[in-house]
């Protein structure tokens, strides 16, 4: 139960000026000042905990998650650090009674997802996975035009996106390749194409069934920054043909790098009256700005369609920020409005779900479509 007028939250995970808690959660919090306050920060030592809370004026720094999560000054702790690492703090935190947002993917695998949600479930906690595309103003714009009959009835729907650093060099070797290990759960399939297909299902409806090609195209990478070529795993290319509950057709590919033309990413569903179409300019729909477009048989010009709130800047922070208004709606008001572990779970068996139709080339009826 929370008994302060605003939500106590600890972070881990935060390095002043580069990390993504610092570019995306540090702001996103700052709009909502009025609901929350940051009062701690943990790292991977003491020394660096002391650093990034001296650097960003947080009050208090921890030596390690466990002294955090059994502090009586937190509330709320965010999981920011790389994905193998999510497992550990979540499960340290959610030991010790306190709610949780781990960003996405919850974790390396589903076992390791699935029993954090049954570790978040049995103590009744908050408890928010970071599929930030779902809370993204303009995919909810989307899904009120479809659902207000703007292009009738939809007939099919392709998505095709591109992201780095899946192509065939990357940029940073301390950063980036770890993406390129299938071991590390974090890749072009867990992270950009996951949350695309999280967004896509809640605007057209469940997956029916599915059939998918997995690829790893570069097996060898270039490292820009130190001229060495490193040996990659993980998948740089997925292609997905789907049927959803209301037998619209789907098809979503995604590929590593960034396109020689064209927008980077291009949603189309087609309706019987009229058509949507979405472009960005990077596969990473958690944290892009869309422009949509409406056409009609009959329209001259295609009409772009104005997404409220668009006025105000937005960066890695916009949707966060909507995802933390979810947040303390829940804990504040007992709502369930935020993206959630058990939502997470429906996820990771999807992913899975698409490496199995990849391996056995063949179409798999996915283990559960309650989205």
């Amino acid at each position: 139960m929370q008994n302060h007028s605003k939500i106590r939250v600890g972070i881990v995970g935060l390095q002043a000026g580069r990390s993504w808690a610092a570019v995306a959660h540090l702001p996103a919090l700052g709009q909502l000042s009025d609901l929350y306050e940051i009062v701690g920060v943990v790292n991977s030592s003491l020394e660096s905990s002391r650093a990034a809370a001296e650097a960003c004026r947080v009050p208090l720094a921890f030596g390690s998650i466990e002294e955090m999560a059994s502090s009586d000054e937190v509330d709320l702790i965010v999981v920011t650090v790389r994905v193998p690492l999510h497992y550990d703090a979540v499960k340290t935190i959610l030991s010790h009674g306190k709610h949780v947002y781990c960003e996405w993917p919850l974790g390396r695998t589903l076992a390791e997802a699935e029993e954090l949600a049954a570790m978040a479930r049995g103590r009744s906690l908050i408890a928010v996975a970071g599929t930030q595309a779902r809370v993204s103003a303009a995919l909810r714009k989307v899904s009120d035009l479809i659902k207000n009959d703007l292009i009738g009835s939809i007939l099919s729907s392709s998505v095709r996106g591109w992201a780095t650093p899946w192509g065939n060099t990357i940029n940073n070797t301390k950063n980036e390749e770890y993406l390129r290990k299938g071991h590390s759960g974090a890749d072009l399939l867990t992270i950009p194409f996951a949350h695309t297909l999280a967004a896509a299902c809640d605007v057209l409806g469940d997956i029916k069934h599915l059939s998918a090609v997995v690829h790893t195209r570069y097996p060898k990478v270039k490292a820009l920054d130190t001229g060495k070529v490193i040996d990659a795993d993980a998948p740089d290319l997925i292609s997905v043909i789907a049927n959803l509950s209301n037998d619209v057709p789907l098809s979503i590919n995604f590929q590593g790098g960034h396109p020689e033309y064209g927008d980077p990413f291009i949603w189309e569903i087609e309706g019987s009256r009229g058509k949507i179409v979405l472009t960005a300019q990077t596969g990473h729909t958690q944290m892009t700005e869309f422009k949509i477009t409406h056409y009609t048989p009959s329209s001259q010009q295609p009409e772009l369609i104005n997404i409220a709130g668009a006025d105000d800047p937005l960066g890695p922070h916009t949707n966060v920020a909507e995802i933390y208004r979810r947040v303390a709606s829940d804990i504040f008001h007992g709502t369930s409005s935020a993206p959630s572990f058990d939502d997470a779970v429906i996820l990771h068996k999807l992913i899975d779900d698409i490496r199995l139709s990849s391996a056995r080339r063949q179409w798999v009826i996915p283990s559960t479509v309650a989205w």
